[in-house]
């Protein structure tokens, strides 16, 4: 099988017009291929089979697939087993699996991986403005030691099952120091409690038939303060006191005490909700945003202070409850070049173009401050709540929660429940079509900030991948079941599980319950 692969490797590098060196490395040949034309020249393709280990071995760099190659004789003493983010991500993981055997294990150093892939490429050149690597490294970010995980196929009663160590151990402090704190400056931020199963419960105004469902633990209050120096590092200027006081004290604001008003009676939830709407386009997707607060009343009046003063805000009653709708329209103003990743933040002052406002939606009700990408979305969970069907009822949900629970989720701070046939759509959808691109989803916003290397092109990128000859939707989504997933926090970092059910596990459950009801 390792010779049929190569061969495939050997044609398709012929067809990119590489040239093809084979070394002898003691009795151990190694094929060395060598671009020679567009974005391929230069670059190196290195393959090799070690015999006494059955090891395929595959490298972008002669010299890396040369020290890999001495390794396997065991003469080199310094190894990844002996670097602590490596073990105690590795021994962490092992426990939560047991004796179950997995088929993946991954390590990253998220860092110094960023370093390496930067320093690799020949091509590389820093990005004007603010650099977000540097920025998060800067703000204590580097805390993040190391990540690994393992990832098992069809174990038991899943047909996924992964787990994820994220390790993150407190900063070693003075004894006796003014700074006790576990971390520096915005990675503060990451404080995210452990709390039980009810907590992440969705509640009765959720409603059924969503794509995704996520609920998070966090400490806000802190969070925001913490937040100020990653803004004005992200802004390089120091503007998160002055937005904050201008909200307060400008004649012409809305005049609210961000801090007092709003602020201090954020509770320490936050749910997520997402669906789509058809046909999919790239805004196809919906989210709406939901804090719990301890205090409603003083977030209810800051809300509508706030939005009486912007004159793109359409107040609507849905029921007894106030949304304020931000209105699509056309403005003319200053280009403005925001992108995600480690690209650029940069206004040109002398071009001016038309731009969309998104179409997005705030409220207070149900013990929450609510946010929406669509008002349509909000007037549909605040919309007869309580004579439909919920999604913790649903089936699938509780039969995800139960497959959580029996992996371990008790004391939790994430848990998360995902219709994967529905969550995956619109990007399937999107990459059929050629326009990832395009998307403003969340995983295609990720991809376009990954991908899109030409800051100074305004066009939108080339989707790298073909995927016209994908076959329809309706015939993938049906291998598609419903997933989930728990974060616990650790003193050093996280500990995250989760799993994917095939849709027949549902059948199964389903056809019991109708059994029981029947029997009934």
């Amino acid at each position: 099988e390792a010779d049929v692969l190569l061969k495939k490797v050997a044609a398709r590098m012929s067809a990119r017009k590489a040239t093809t060196e084979v070394l002898q490395k003691g009795n151990i040949p190694m094929t060395v291929y060598t671009g020679t034309t567009g974005k391929y020249q230069g670059q190196q393709a290195v393959f090799f089979i070690e015999p006494n280990h059955h090891q395929l071995v595959a490298a972008d760099n002669l010299e890396v697939a040369e020290e890999i190659l001495k390794r396997f004789s065991g003469s080199v003493g310094d190894s990844l087993a002996t670097v602590k983010a490596y073990k105690v991500t590795t021994q962490r993981v092992a426990q939560s699996q047991g004796d179950e055997a997995p088929h993946a294990q991954w390590f990253v150093d998220p860092f110094r991986f960023i370093e390496a892939t930067r320093s690799a490429d020949p091509d590389y050149q820093p990005k004007k403005g603010v650099d977000l690597f540097t920025v998060l490294r800067s703000q204590g970010f580097d805390a993040v030691l190391g990540a690994g995980g393992q990832v098992t196929f069809a174990p038991s009663e899943q047909d996924i099952l992964h787990r994820t160590m994220i390790y993150a151990p407190a900063l070693e402090r003075t004894e006796g120091g003014a700074n006790g704190d576990k971390y520096d400056l915005a990675m503060r931020m990451l404080n995210f409690p452990n709390s039980d199963a009810k907590t992440h419960q969705p509640p009765a105004w959720v409603p059924r038939d969503l794509a995704a469902f996520v609920s998070l633990n966090a400490d806000l209050i802190n969070g925001f303060e913490y937040s100020k120096s990653l803004v004005n590092a992200m802004a390089d200027d120091e503007i998160f006191d002055d937005v904050i006081d201008s909200l307060k004290n400008d004649p012409a604001g809305p005049q609210v005490d961000v801090r007092k008003d709003v602020v201090a009676n954020l509770g320490e939830n936050i749910m997520v909700l997402s669906d789509y709407q058809l046909p999919i386009q790239a805004d196809s997707e919906r989210i709406l945003v939901a804090v719990k607060l301890t205090d409603m009343a003083p977030v209810r009046r800051a809300v509508d202070q706030t939005m009486q003063n912007d004159p793109n805000a359409l107040k609507r009653m849905v029921g007894d409850s106030v949304v304020w709708e931000i209105v699509e329209e056309e403005i003319e103003e200053p280009e403005l070049d925001i992108e995600l990743g480690f690209d650029d933040f940069e206004v040109d002052e002398e071009e001016e173009t038309t731009q969309t406002l998104p179409t997005s939606a705030v409220t207070v009700a149900h013990g929450h401050l609510i946010l929406s990408s669509h008002y349509d979305f909000i007037k549909r969970v605040l919309t007869e709540s309580e004579h439909r069907q919920t999604l913790a009822g649903s089936i699938d949900y509780q039969t995800v929660k139960t497959a959580l629970a029996a992996l371990g989720a008790s004391g939790t701070c994430v848990q998360t429940f995902s219709r994967t046939d529905e969550e995956f759509r619109g990007t399937y959808e999107l990459l059929k079509q050629g326009k990832m691109p395009e998307s403003k989803t969340l995983v295609g916003r990720l991809l376009n900030a990954v991908l899109d290397e030409d800051t100074d092109d305004e066009e939108l990128r080339e989707q790298q991948l073909d995927a016209r000859k994908l076959p329809e939707y309706q015939m993938v989504r049906r291998y598609l079941g419903p997933a989930g997933m728990f974060v616990v926090s650790h003193d050093d970092g996280w500990l995250v599980t989760g799993c994917f059910l095939s849709k027949e596990t549902i059948q199964i459950v389903r056809k019991q319950k109708a059994d029981q009801s029947s029997s009934q």
